[in-house]
């Protein structure tokens, strides 16, 4: 008769013995991410969590802009998501020169929302160099997906003059030696001229490469607590 514990008599010896069992079968598989060259890590957890949703700067990848946040997320059991800009959507490798559809960006994201327990109040966008004046250029389209925002070493000012329907909080890291640094001040400027909140976290003297050494994981742990404070 069988046994407690997957265990089977044995007609040869007339005694039970353990069938093998595959541990990796009774595990979920990871959720794959929503689009071609991007990065997801949901940790397990028991309840909803936050979600950080991250945009690359030109020339690089999805996985080395999440390579910026995975440590300082995994600490605190965040979800991170690295979108990397749609080649099928015609985009070589800069969100800013594909000025594409940011439609795209909330579609990916929306797919990971019904798909892992994600605390939708808890949502948030930081772009890197181009995939910041990517966030600015749309700086309208965010807020029905977003409850804040994070430019890290990029920034440009939206395309359109409207303002955001909703509260759209921003979070910039930038030093004043980057060249695009005016392009930063004026996407500065628009918000506040929104009446958004704006935090102007500048790194006196810091050129571009400066710029992204400056998110080092205690600066990673700040704008974690600061994004934290602000759900929608």
């Amino acid at each position: 008769m069988a046994l407690a514990g997957g265990c089977k008599d044995d007609p040869r010896r007339g005694v039970a013995h353990a069938e093998p069992v595959d541990h990796e079968a009774t595990e979920a598989a990871p959720l794959a991410p929503p689009c071609d060259g991007c990065t997801l890590d949901i940790p397990a957890s028991d309840r909803e969590i936050p979600l950080l949703v991250v945009m690359h700067g030109d020339r690089e990848t999805a996985s080395i802009a999440a390579d910026r946040w995975r440590e300082v997320t995994k600490a605190r059991g965040w979800a991170l998501l690295s979108l990397q800009c749609p080649v099928s959507e015609g985009c070589k490798d800069s969100w800013w020169q594909w000025s594409g559809d940011p439609g795209w960006v909330t579609r990916q994201v929306e797919t990971v929302l019904g798909e892992a327990p994600i605390d939708r109040s808890r949502v948030f966008l930081i772009g890197w160099s181009g995939g910041g004046s990517y966030i600015g250029m749309y700086a309208q389209h965010w807020d029905s997906t977003f409850a804040a925002v994070v430019i890290h070493g990029g920034g440009q000012a939206p395309i359109k003059d409207d303002c955001p329907t909703r509260p759209l909080p921003a979070y910039f890291l930038v030093g004043d030696q980057n060249p695009a640094h005016g392009a930063a001040k004026q996407l500065r400027a628009y918000l506040e001229g929104c009446g958004e909140e704006v935090i102007w976290d500048l790194v006196e003297g810091a050129d571009h490469r400066h710029e992204d050494a400056a998110l080092d994981h205690n600066k990673g742990d700040v704008i974690l607590d600061w994004l934290e404070r602000r759900p929608r």
